[in-house]
C-alpha cells in the first residue's frame, strides 16, 4: 500500500513538472506571434494601401527550389517626410518596444542620429534631426522584413 502512494505521488509530480515545461515553452511562443503586432499592423498598411510619395517599398524575390517560382524574400519599406505616418509608426513602437531583442542607438557628435529595434523576422529604424545630445524629431524609418523566415515559421 505504501508503495503504491509512492508511486502516485512521483507520478503526480513528474505529471506536474512536464506541465510547467510545456506552460513555460507555449508562453515564449504566444510571445513570438504577438511580438511586434502594432509595428506589423502599420507595415501591411504601407505595403497594401496607395501611399503618398514619401513611402517606398522594395521587394526582393528569390526562386522557390521547390516550385520554381520567384517568391518574396526580403522587403524593405522607407518612409520620409510623412509626419502623420511617422508618428503612428512612433506610437505602435512604444506599444511594442518591451518586446525587441535587441536596440541600438547611434550618435553622431554627441546627437542622436539612429535608433534600431530588431525584432524576431524585422529590424526597425528610426532616423533623427536633433540639438547636440538631444533626440530631435523623428524624420524618417526603415523597416527590414525577412519574408521567407515568417513563411517558415507559420507552417
Amino acid at each position: 500500500m505504501k508503495l503504491n502512494y509512492k508511486l502516485k505521488k512521483q507520478y503526480d509530480m513528474k505529471k506536474m513538472v512536464y506541465s510547467i515545461i510545456l506552460l513555460y515553452i507555449l508562453s515564449g511562443f504566444s510571445n513570438k506571434i504577438v511580438a511586434q503586432e502594432h509595428l506589423n499592423a502599420l507595415v501591411k498598411k504601407c505595403e497594401t494601401e496607395k501611399m503618398d510619395g514619401n513611402v517606398w517599398t522594395e521587394v526582393i524575390y528569390s526562386k522557390n527550389d521547390r516550385t520554381k517560382k520567384f517568391e518574396p524574400t526580403i522587403s524593405t519599406l522607407s518612409i520620409e517626410s510623412n509626419p502623420i505616418l511617422i508618428n503612428e509608426f512612433l506610437t505602435a513602437l512604444k506599444k511594442d518596444e518591451e518586446t525587441a531583442l535587441e536596440k541600438s542607438e547611434t550618435r553622431v557628435a554627441g546627437k542622436i542620429y539612429k535608433l534600431s529595434y530588431s525584432f524576431e523576422n524585422t529590424d526597425y529604424t528610426f532616423y533623427y534631426e536633433g540639438e547636440k545630445g538631444e533626440k530631435g524629431e523623428c524624420t524618417g524609418i526603415k523597416v527590414h522584413r525577412i519574408i521567407s523566415e515568417e513563411k517558415n515559421a507559420s507552417k
